[in-house]
């Protein structure tokens, strides 16, 4: 608790009562790296060459940090480079137009708010002097304006931060200098900002629930107050859309994680609320992703008692995808651990990438070293896997279809569908596939020797993260087989007493006649018995019917396989698994 008590300074006086006890794989969190030190309250950017920078923040001792570490998505390693003149947590980072990396003020060593500015040259990886704000401030903004030159506004310039600053400031990256600005209409902190396609800064919230909103116009330098946003909001995130408008989702209201977005349409000067989140959370992270929708991430929002009449909130891993169009958020695969107070960036690969924050353990919080990368759901398959069961050898199969599906809000350009092992492939994907659309895969197996023949089909495209997806193909090639379709059978889950029943199909895949020498289930003991149509000789690509019946005595899941003993040689096998329920 000490660590979140002194990382949480800033918002002490707001949330007193919020101490919070390589495969590329679609639509998932894919584990990459891990950091030189675990860091939260630091900033992560993406820079002009494609790779990350993170800087500075705070460690599990409590310790701020000087260092910085860079992340390669090409080999999904972290490695140090140069450290700032100053340790510090709770600043801005801004990438330059030039390619460098503007950090100032934060918080230092000895909790004291820092004026100095420095700069990261990726090229030599060293730190230099960038001059001095001229009112030290943490928990501030920075926004990169269509001239290169640098806004910063609010903040706090003590602990306590009461009271907050309204003070603004510019730094021009070709003299190396920092100027005074227009001030806030209202003194603010832990608010957001976003450069707007019209070329203004929007500024939202604000620790105190603020619901107020301003205008900064670069060529005259002042702020104007905008419509205010319908809740009010802090420690939100604030995402610029592709059609220029900005969503506002979650944040603190009080001390309650808000649920709620909100869209600001520049143009008409109004907010409108839209869909909500399925959680409330505030410290999360978002970002736009390449086909216009919005990956929210992580965040304070899993509430827990802490006694009588007493309701705080920790860390959770859940995420979002919200869809502009359909004004919706929708659930996607969750975060590996939960994190609040972590950074993200979207890579040039369309994968987005998120760090460090402090996690949650069985006794508290943890800052975490931690890294993964989102790649957006593109596309869907109506399976990942196929099994054709026993076929003879130089046979081929019926042909199993797959059908694929672009579920996101772009165009898919595929480089390759490919088929190996013992099977081939036809598809009717066209070379483009348009947001929206299906086209399916047809698989045949034909086996060229006995035994377990493995294959897959495998996609290339130019997906976000350009993923290669496959479609796992497995089958057993035999002489002389019998083979049952499906190749398992589960009949799931089943009341205590109550029956369930599935039928298996048994073909002869083989050239000549099998006789069915015997027909069991193993264990014996009646919780799964089987009827049949077979004949005493099954010929050629003959087949026959068998009916399951899986009755559960107790709640328990039980397994079992059906073996028919037969002529041909080994016994073909089905697998039998299924539940009871209470």
């Amino acid at each position: 608790m000490k660590r979140l008590s002194c990382a949480l300074f800033l918002y002490a006086t707001a949330l007193a009562t919020l101490q919070p006890v390589s495969a590329q794989i679609q639509g998932q969190w894919v584990s990459t790296g891990t950091m030189q030190s675990a860091r939260e309250l630091h900033t992560l950017v993406r820079m002009t060459g494609g790779k990350a920078l993170s800087i500075g923040g705070a460690d599990n001792s409590g310790n701020i940090l000087n260092s910085a570490e860079i992340y390669s998505p090409t080999t999904g390693k972290w490695t140090l480079t140069g450290s700032m003149a100053e340790a510090r947590d709770q600043f801005a980072a801004v990438v330059l137009t030039n390619g460098k990396v503007l950090v100032e003020g934060g918080v230092g060593t000895g909790n004291v708010i820092l004026s100095s500015a420095e700069l990261y040259d990726p090229t030599t990886g060293v730190w230099s002097s960038a001059g001095s704000l001229s009112v030290a401030r943490a928990g501030h903004t920075a926004t990169l304006l269509p001239g290169g030159k640098v806004l910063v506004t609010g903040g706090c310039t003590t602990l306590a931060c009461s009271p907050a600053i309204a003070a603004s400031e510019l730094y021009d990256p070709t003299s190396n200098t920092w100027s005074t600005t227009g001030s806030l209409n209202t003194a603010r902190y832990s608010h957001t900002a976003v450069l707007l396609k019209t070329g203004k800064v929007l500024v939202v919230g604000g620790a105190g629930s603020l619901t107020s909103c301003e205008l900064y116009s670069p060529t005259k330098g002042t702020w104007t107050n905008a419509a205010s946003t319908t809740a009010g909001r802090y420690l939100n995130t604030t995402t610029l859309l592709s059609d220029g408008k900005v969503l506002a989702a979650g944040g603190a209201n009080g001390r309650f994680p808000v649920n709620s977005a909100e869209i600001y349409d520049p143009i008409a000067n109004i907010w409108t609320l839209t869909g909500n989140m399925s959680s409330g959370r505030y410290a999360h992270t978002a970002a736009l992703l390449p086909d216009s929708t919005v990956v929210v991430a992580g965040g304070i929002g899993q509430s827990i008692s802490c006694g009588k009449d007493c309701t705080s909130y920790i860390p959770f891993s859940k995420v979002e995808i919200f869809n502009e169009t359909a004004g919706t958020f929708a659930a996607t695969a969750p975060l590996s651990q939960a994190l609040a107070y972590h950074s993200m960036t979207l890579l040039t690969t369309g994968r987005a990438l998120e760090n460090g924050g402090i996690g949650t353990t069985a006794v508290c919080c943890v800052v975490e070293s931690t890294a993964s990368f989102y790649t957006p759901l593109t596309l869907t398959f109506s399976a990942s896997s196929l099994n054709f069961g026993l076929l003879q050898i130089g046979l081929s199969s019926p042909s199993q279809t797959v059908t694929v599906t672009n579920v996101s809000g772009h165009s898919v350009a595929f480089t390759s569908i490919a088929s190996s092992g013992d099977y081939s492939q036809t598809n009717t994907c066209p070379t483009t596939m348009t947001a929206g659309t299906s086209c399916t895969i047809n698989i045949t197996f034909t086996p060229t020797k006995t035994g377990t023949r493995s294959g897959a089909v495998t996609l290339k495209d130019n997906s976000p993260g350009s993923p290669t997806q496959t479609i796992s193909l497995t089958g057993t090639g035999e002489t002389l087989a019998l083979g049952f379709a499906p190749a398992s059978l589960n009949l799931g889950s089943v009341v205590v007493g109550s029956s369930i029943t599935q039928s298996a199909t048994l073909t002869n895949d083989g050239a000549a006649a099998v006789n069915i020498t015997g027909i069991a289930i193993s264990p014996a003991n009646g919780t799964y018995t089987q009827t049949n149509n077979c004949p005493a000789t099954l010929g050629v690509q003959q087949t026959c019917t068998f009916q399951i019946v899986f009755t559960p005595p107790d709640v328990f899941t039980y397994k079992a396989t059906l073996s028919i003993a037969n002529s041909a040689g080994a016994a073909a096998s089905l697998p039998l698994s299924g539940t009871g329920l209470d």
